[in-house]
């Protein structure tokens, strides 16, 4: 949706940060009927992949916004894992010293628990997806618009933008939600300030053109059913890393930076990267054409790997997701889609305070639940990293290895807006702090199990994204009533099977109240002697009031 320039717009939320978590939060804001504008500084996407795929929860997220069949379109050489291979070497064209199959992490996919399995998507791919869908969905979406400045009051939050024609213009919005990455403006202005380990490492990236098929030696030849995931090589330095990019020719070449040595990215030049490149292949007078990544026809990028999370995530009408939120190593490709369940987390939060169905304590519950899982997840990342002798500092203290399904899948949120079966804001009902994806059923605070209801549909996660969902068991006709019984709320209900209903660890005469972000509020395992004073109550405390 284009857009002119006034001197001052309003909007109920402003998105700042045009990458997959503010196009994601885009989406999903849209799809609850919000108003949503995303500012975004840089004049058009990246055209560099970073991250790599996203893993089966996000797949679920980006299903439920329609956009399964639109991820598996744009689908990138790694759909045809587990025939992908990862090398180690010196050079490419050197001995290899080391071979890996590349496969996604075993537990999940093909054991039932979800209708999704991992999407093999480079970011700059996915990151059309989302803005189109957004776009489709009524979102505003300016490229080009940097923002300059921001203050909020007891209603909102003002805005200071530049747009892409240089004037300046006015936002006026009920919240900002800043996706705005690691050097987060939104973050700063807001006055929080980030702890953890900081920076770890730098790397300079670039994609570039060339024909690899000699150093190759026929293992990466997707006419042949031949591919590589990635090639780690030690010229010019430790953490070398070359991938391909879509194009039959077209490779990504990380290398590391040194800042304290002197280097700095502004010092690759054409000539520069042409002779790192040549080294890490092992072919002199190669060929190589860098391929420009902005608009502006910057080659070049420079990237910090670090390790940081903000000490809240919420100040007043100002909410942080994504990299602004949390800085992740790459290490577990869990960056990407942590940030895009943090705006799914956030998105039918807003949408029920600006409908007038909740207050806004509810959205007050978006850092007791995500702060947690992302520190959880940023320790799983860093484990990794430290097991991988990548790590440069010593791990940090308290962090217990997870299989890697429990962190996709079995975290579990303990806020106000989960509650325990006397309808209390107490969600406390068994279970760790991460659960396998097999041990989810029906706890309060955990994603709701996937099973395949008797109506049809492909899987109950399908109910789930726009409102709440009340699922009663084949004796819960009381249940039933009780909700038909309270008009004016955005639920809907949905009959279990007997199986199904103990998926969801309940009896036949039991109910399960789960959230739009298909994360189960609340359980009552049997039946109630007041269950429409109960579910009233319960209904109300988790963010599903009448609208006002």
């Amino acid at each position: 949706m284009s857009i002119d320039t006034p001197s001052v717009r309003e909007t109920e939320v402003l998105v700042v940060g045009g990458g997959p978590t503010g196009l994601s939060a885009a989406v999903f804001l849209a799809r609850q009927g919000v108003a949503v504008t995303v500012v975004e500084r840089h004049p058009a996407a990246l055209r560099h992949p970073r991250a790599r795929s996203i893993n089966p929860r996000t797949a679920e997220l980006l299903r439920q916004a329609g956009l399964g069949d639109a991820v598996s379109r744009e689908h990138g050489y790694e759909s045809q894992l587990p025939s992908v291979h990862l090398l180690r070497a010196e050079t490419l064209a050197g001995r290899e010293t080391g071979r890996a199959e590349q496969r996604p992490p075993a537990g999940a996919e093909g054991l039932g628990v979800s209708p999704a399995s991992w999407g093999m998507i480079d970011q700059d791919r996915l990151e059309g997806v989302l803005r189109a869908r957004a776009e489709e969905l009524g979102a505003t979406v300016c490229f080009g618009h940097e923002l300059l400045g921001l203050d909020q009051d007891a209603d909102g939050v003002t805005a200071r933008v530049r747009g892409a024609d240089g004037g300046p213009y006015t936002v006026r919005a009920a919240y900002v939600v800043g996706a705005d990455g690691h050097a987060s403006r939104v973050r700063e202005a807001a006055g929080v300030a980030l702890r953890g380990p900081g920076t770890l490492s730098h790397v300079v990236s670039m994609v570039f053109d060339a024909d690899l098929s000699g150093p190759l030696r026929g293992r990466h030849d997707p006419g042949r059913g031949r591919f590589i995931a990635s090639c780690h090589l030690s010229t010019p330095a430790d953490g070398t890393v070359l991938f391909p990019h879509g194009a039959p020719h077209r490779w990504v070449f990380n290398t590391p930076l040194f800042p304290e040595r002197g280097e700095r990215v502004e010092d690759f030049d054409d000539e520069r990267c042409a002779a790192v490149i040549r080294a890490a292949i092992g072919v002199p007078g190669l060929p190589v054409a860098l391929v420009p990544q902005l608009a502006d026809g910057t080659k070049v990028l420079g990237y910090r790997i670090g390790a940081a999370l903000a000490e809240r995530l919420c100040a007043g009408r100002v909410l942080l997701a994504g990299d602004a939120a949390h800085v992740m190593p790459p290490t577990g490709a869990f960056g990407a889609g942590t940030g895009i369940q943090d705006a799914h987390n956030l998105a039918w939060k807003l949408a029920a305070v600006l409908r007038g169905r909740a207050g806004h304590e509810l959205v007050e519950t978006y850092d007791a639940e995500r702060r947690p899982v992302a520190e959880f997840t940023l320790g799983q990342a860093l484990l990794l990293m430290h097991r991988r002798g990548a790590l440069p500092i010593e791990l940090p203290a308290g962090i217990e290895p997870v299989a890697y399904d429990a962190v996709v899948f079995g975290y579990r949120y303990r806020s106000d807006a989960v509650l325990g079966e006397g309808g209390t804001a107490d969600g406390s009902d068994g279970g760790g702090a991460a659960l396998a994806p097999r041990e989810l059923r029906g706890q309060p605070g955990t994603r709701a199990p996937h099973v395949v209801p008797e109506d049809g549909t492909a899987s109950s996660l399908d109910w789930y994204g726009r409102g709440f969902a009340l699922l009663v068991g084949p004796e819960g006709a009381a249940w039933a009533g009780a909700a038909a019984a309270l008009p004016g709320r955005d639920l809907a209900v949905h009959p279990l099977g007997a199986g199904a209903a103990g998926a969801h660890g309940i009896t036949p005469a039991g109910a399960v109240l789960v959230r739009p972000d298909g994360f189960v509020a609340w359980r009552g395992r049997g039946p109630a002697r007041e269950p429409e004073r109960l579910l009233a109550g319960v209904l109300d405390r988790a963010g599903c009031g009448a609208a006002a």
